[in-house]
């Protein structure tokens, strides 16, 4: 029962990660598996041990499901092999797997889309792996990722400096570094000048279905003698914190952290920027956003100073329907001879736009272009040479907040204290709870669950609790920017460029943050919380989730339905459940085929006759029956304290007012559906189990699909008593069946027990009360038992669920306590 108990837990568990509403990673699904594997396993043998070792085909069912989940768990995405450089030329966005998904976008758009893309080459993920294998880091990374969960942010500073060492202390394979001069080489002839360089990271996956915003690292206007120390560095930048965090909270497995690198002549930028061909605020209207600045576009997808904003419509093609210009004092720019540095703008250009008209309409030609080719939003780095020339530097998906719904109109509520009502919307949203000034790293360290990140600037180091914030507020940064792409990855309400958050919010305030109309106020606003859109699971498309998804398939399905049918076997048994169900059948058949000799105390096992529809099979431990009966006992006869309490609530039932219409026996109210006749599910045959003595009891229910297990120790000894409570499951939809467990963990909760509830499997426990509050419990327990089975049909709604917690508490536990 241990194992079966915690094998059940354990399903639940992982089925309820698929709700989107909790952080795992692949860790803890290996974890569970092996857990599983271990109590299955467990389980398997003590039935064995119970059966004399008539159930060795279902240690060959056990062996054979395990190693189908294992087979599916262990599934390696290898690294494709591939030429350690590789123009780009000769790439395209089918060979995202060899050159990374930024190198991947680059061929895309220079050799298929044929906008401007400078040229350059592609180091491969099959050099990275040459990298590795080269310096024995193949196995010894896996091993220091896999000892680190995702829960555990204190010992990740750690792991990421041990990893970061082992690369900067690694070697070049001289073959790669060979390959990277010669591909240099071929750049400079096609370049036709001897240019400094761009490095940038083009990871497995990266500026593909995940943007990776900000993750890796890329190094500016490099001189051809560091090419092979910052391909190092690249690497490296795997295995900083937040990249690691990214990874694990995305679910990638060790082998898919594959790293390409992107070398291109590096632009002497005039000006830089980001173009969206959707405006985040409002994706349907036929407009994009453009972002710039002077100089080196990190400044504009940093979130360092505020840069132009244009709207721009696509019909007529650059024709702008608004336009800011901030000051813009400061920009990055180029050094001669490597590196980049922090300049004044030129006073005459401080106020002055970017961009003109020219260059807009360019951009908007652009847009259309890319959108109509990948069939999807975009997003776009550009640059500006002084040739007047635009380049394309980059395109990848464009991850936008959900739609505002048409009839909510743009609010103040005046009757609150408004603290802050200006800024850019990078997500939208409403959070609330304490204000969390960031200034430094140490400050993300224990952030709590809940607050709302309040920092100067932007930074993609953010992602790290994003999945914990309530929301996040800025004095600057820009929609376009790394971080505003991640907090629309994590759904994290977000508003960006207010200026003075930093200065009016003071640590520890609490506030509510309303990122649908840039508004924040002071304290928690119920009527803006309350209705909240519900969060969408921002995981479903990550490999971690689309893993667990094809585990489960293997675990959670039970096909092992009638216990009177042929198939239900160990050779039937297809998935981790049908073990469980089928070793808790034969369990109790098992345990109730023993003789009186071979129970330790003299155990009497016999059949209970009673009124209602099912058939219950008691295993006597003593002192639990009158004397004088055969094979079979009436419910007067039991003398067990704790089953007659129990017994007298499940035949105290009346029907509730919902009954079905046309229900002509009990037999019809237990087994309804199609499904369930089908299927040969019949209440008279169903078999429940208890264990009874003059003060114990464990009941194992079994109502058609239902399955609850009640245990009971009843006496004048108030140190002794308690009670525990099981539910699992039952026939029905998912939706009904939440509602079931819903209805259930509210009525217990009146019962003043102690619960805890994962998906539809309830656990309840009472503890050292007086006996006669423990019989009335028990008394409640079976009502509750037959109440919850009579209540499949009509529980369609939320509401009608409301109805019946509380017709339930109002007939039986309130009369009970005689309010």
């Amino acid at each position: 029962m241990a194992a079966n108990n915690a094998v059940l837990s354990l399903m639940t568990d992982m089925e309820e990660k698929l709700s989107g509403d909790f952080l795992f990673d692949l860790q803890y699904i290996r974890a569970s598996v092996s857990q599983l594997a271990q109590e299955t396993a467990t389980l398997v043998e003590a039935l064995n041990n119970l059966g004399d070792h008539r159930y060795e085909a279902l240690v060959e069912a056990h062996r054979r499901i395990i190693s189908e989940v294992e087979d599916v768990l262990s599934r390696r995405r290898d690294i494709p092999q591939a030429p350690l450089t590789m123009s780009f030329d000769q790439l395209s966005l089918d060979l995202a797997e060899m050159v990374g998904g930024k190198n991947a976008n680059l061929g895309e758009v220079r050799n298929r889309v044929h906008l401007p893309v400078p040229p350059g080459f592609a180091i491969s993920t099959y050099a990275y792996k040459l990298f590795l294998d080269h310096n024995q880091l193949a196995t010894r990374i896996p091993d220091l990722l896999g000892g680190w969960r995702i829960d555990d942010l204190d010992s990740l500073a750690q792991v990421s400096e041990k990893l970061k060492s082992m690369v900067h202390q690694a070697q070049v394979p001289p073959d790669l570094e060979a390959a990277i001069q010669t591909a240099y080489g071929e750049l400079c002839r096609q370049d036709q000048q001897h240019p400094l360089v761009a490095m940038r990271s083009s990871a497995v996956g990266e500026d593909l279905t995940l943007t990776f915003a900000g993750q890796y690292a890329t190094y500016l206007n490099i001189p051809p003698g560091e090419l092979v120390s910052r391909y190092k560095d690249i690497v490296a930048s795997l295995f900083t914190p937040r990249a690691l965090f990214y990874y694990k909270n995305k679910g990638f497995k060790e082998e898919e952290m594959a790293m390409g690198v992107a070398v291109l002549p590096m632009i002497n930028a005039r000006a830089s920027g980001v173009l969206f061909t959707r405006q985040p605020e409002a994706a349907d209207q036929e407009a994009m956003l453009i972002n710039a600045v002077w100089g080196l576009g990190k400044y504009a997808v940093g979130g360092v100073i505020n840069p132009d904003h244009y709207l721009v419509s696509y019909q007529p093609p650059g024709e702008v329907i608004e336009q800011r210009i901030p000051p813009k004092e400061v920009m990055l720019v180029n050094v001669a001879g490597g590196g980049v540095q922090e300049a004044p703008v030129p006073k005459e250009l401080v106020n002055v736009p970017c961009l003109n008209q020219a260059h807009l309409q360019q951009l908007a030609r652009w847009a259309a272009t890319l959108e109509a080719h990948y069939q999807r939003p975009q997003d776009v780095e550009w640059a500006l040479d002084f040739e007047d020339r635009l380049w394309c530097l980059q395109s990848r998906p464009l991850q936008l907040p959900a739609r505002r719904s048409p009839e909510v109109k743009a609010r103040t509520l005046k009757q609150y204290p408004v603290l802050l009502d200006q800024g850019s919307i990078a997500c939208r949203g409403v959070g609330a709870g304490p204000v969390v000034l960031v200034r430094r790293d140490e400050d993300l360290r224990n952030f709590p669950a809940g607050g709302v990140l309040v920092a100067r600037h932007t930074s993609p180091k953010y992602v790290t609790v994003m999945p914990q914030a309530a929301a996040i507020i800025t004095d600057a940064g820009s929609p376009t920017g790394h971080m505003a792409l991640l907090a629309r990855e994590f759904q994290v309400p977000t508003i960006l460029n207010t200026g003075s958050a930093t200065q009016i919010l003071q640590p520890g305030q609490e506030v509510t943050v309303d990122a649908n109309f840039s508004n924040v106020y002071a304290g928690i606003i119920a009527e803006l919380l309350e209705p909240r859109r519900a969060k969408t699971n921002d995981l479903a498309d990550s490999p971690v989730f689309r893993t667990l998804e094809a585990l489960l398939k293997k675990i959670i399905p039970l096909n092992l339905i009638n216990p009177q049918s042929d198939t239900f076997s160990p050779a039937g048994c297809r998935t981790i459940h049908d073990i469980v169900r089928f070793a808790h059948e034969f369990s109790m058949r098992e345990m109730f085929k023993l003789t009186e000799n071979e129970v330790e105390g003299g155990g009497e096992v016999v059949n209970l006759e009673s009124d209602l529809p099912f058939k219950v099979c008691i295993l006597d431990l003593g002192g639990g029956l009158k004397r004088g009966w055969k094979r079979k006992v009436r419910p007067e006869q039991i003398t067990s304290l704790p089953f007659k309490a129990f017994w007298q609530g499940l035949t105290a039932m009346r029907w509730p007012k919902g009954k079905p219409a046309g229900t002509q026996s009990l037999k019809s109210v237990f087994v309804k559906s199609e499904e369930e006749v089908a299927q040969g599910a019949d209440p008279y045959r169903d078999q429940s189990y208890v264990v009874l003595s003059e003060n114990y009891m464990n009941f194992s229910i079994r109502l058609g699909y239902h399955l609850s297990t009640v245990e009971a120790y009843v006496s004048d000894q108030i140190n002794d008593n308690y009670i525990t409570f099981t539910f699992r499951g039952g026939g029905s939809t998912p939706e009904r069946r939440e509602r079931r467990a819903r209805l259930i963990e509210a009525i217990i909760d009146r019962m003043d027990l102690n619960y805890q509830r994962k998906g539809d499997t309830i656990e309840a426990k009472l503890a050292k009360y007086p006996r006669e509050q423990m019989e009335q419990r028990l008394i409640w327990f079976g009502k509750l038992t037959l109440y919850t089975k009579q209540l499949d049909m009509v529980l369609f709604s939320e509401g009608i669920v409301d109805w019946y917690i509380k017709d339930f508490i109002r007939e039986h536990i309130e009369t009970s306590k005689g309010k």
